[in-house]
């Protein structure tokens, strides 16, 4: 399952990052937890898209519609529920996209 979980987030990365755009993955550890955070410079997101992002079917790029059924970040956060993890969003528009996950 989090094999799915990470070809979903960096799929996205990549799907949502300009040509020639950088995709930065960090690791780290806090007590307990793994942290792995994976950063776009993306178009970034509203805070209205970000509400939205998690639930099922939602797409907030409407110019992207026909690339995705909007199921892969609501599989990501049941995966991460199934897994004791959670899932947090960092985005401004035209300042990219950061999802941090903690395991």
């Amino acid at each position: 399952m989090l094999s799915h979980l990470w070809v979903n987030i960096l799929g996205n990365a990549v799907k949502f990052s300009p040509d020639g755009g950088k995709i930065k993955i960090e690791l780290g550890i806090s007590g307990e937890e793994a942290i792995v955070a994976i950063t776009d410079m993306g178009n970034g997101m509203d805070d209205e898209v970000k509400r939205h992002i998690f639930d099922k079917f939602y797409q907030g790029d409407k110019s992207r519609a026909t690339e995705g059924n909007g199921l892969g970040l609501a599989l990501v956060k049941r995966i991460l529920e199934l897994e004791n993890g959670r899932i947090e969003v960092e985005s401004e528009p035209g300042k990219g996209t950061c999802f941090k996950v903690y395991l």
